[in-house]
């Protein structure tokens, strides 16, 4: 399944929306627990349109409203604004660039992989299936985290569906992959899943890049097309803890078309390959 790409940012919204917007990000906040006042407003916007016809609420502080008298509304909701699109070796260019770099791992007695913003754990799988064929699979503690508890569920059942296996099979072949996805896969009550050796070392966690602390020291942190959706403070904050959490020489991966513009230790690091968001931290 190809993903769509990123649409175009909408015209500024006027006074009076943007008004309206901020008083419903200060509500949804307190009523998801999750705090949103750092999300892109554009982007916000964008996902939230939909919504209001879906819901047939017609503005903001009726789709509000809403939320705080319907469980299930609220659910939908925040599923909307916390958007989960993912694919496994998404960027297939950027995933062969990762396996080259990735045996660096093997230089650390106990290195430590951090998948922040794992969604639904396709690019958890891929991670792992690259350590794996690096033989590194059983030295290198994986952690996932995400701020959504539904889609971590999901990540750690380690499901597949069937409709997108030729594509993550393609990925996979153009990542570099040499054998077979359904090498990894058996099936399990007419289900199709990752074996539970992919799956079952992984440490899973809900987290949030911009309330929580950092956790642990790692050698290699994968942020992909997350702190695109925050403000410029918002990433900063993001990219000062991703940083905090990463050793020195460690590598950190983002999504295509984000960056370190935003982030305060940008100087930091150096960027491998040519025009791939992976960087290693050169201090």
């Amino acid at each position: 399944m190809s993903l769509p790409p990123f649409p175009p940012p909408p015209p500024a919204p006027s006074p009076a929306l943007q008004a309206e917007l901020t008083e419903f990000v200060k509500g949804i906040s307190a009523l998801c627990g999750i705090d949103f006042t750092r999300y892109q407003r554009s982007a916000l916007l964008r996902r939230l349109m939909p919504r209001l016809d879906l819901e047939a609420t017609g503005t903001l502080t009726a789709l509000l409203a809403k939320a705080r008298a319907d469980r299930d509304c609220l659910t939908r909701l925040q599923g909307d604004m916390t958007l989960h699109v993912t694919s496994m070796f998404r960027d297939a260019t950027f995933f062969k660039l990762v396996r080259h770099q990735i045996d660096l791992l093997a230089t650390y007695p106990s290195p430590r992989l951090w998948v922040a913003g794992c969604s639904s754990g396709e690019e958890l799988y891929s991670y792992r299936i690259l350590l794996r064929e690096a033989g590194l699979d059983k030295r290198c503690r994986v952690y996932a985290t995400d701020l959504s508890a539904t889609v971590l569920a999901r990540a750690q059942q380690g499901l597949i569906e069937p409709y997108q296996l030729s594509d993550h099979e393609q990925a996979y072949h153009e990542a570099g992959g040499q054998g077979n996805l359904l090498d990894y896969c058996q099936l399990h009550d007419g289900q199709l899943r990752f074996h539970p050796s992919l799956i079952e070392d992984v440490v899973f966690s809900v987290h949030n890049l911009l309330t929580d602390g950092s956790f642990n020291e790692f050698q290699f942190i994968s942020c992909r097309n997350v702190t695109m959706y925050f403000d410029e403070i918002g990433q900063e904050q993001a990219h000062r803890l991703l940083h905090q959490s990463l050793t020195p020489l460690g590598h950190l991966g983002l999504g295509i078309g984000e960056s370190l513009r935003h982030s305060p230790h940008r100087a930091d690091y150096r960027q491998l390959g040519r025009g791939e968001p992976l960087f290693q931290r050169i201090r």
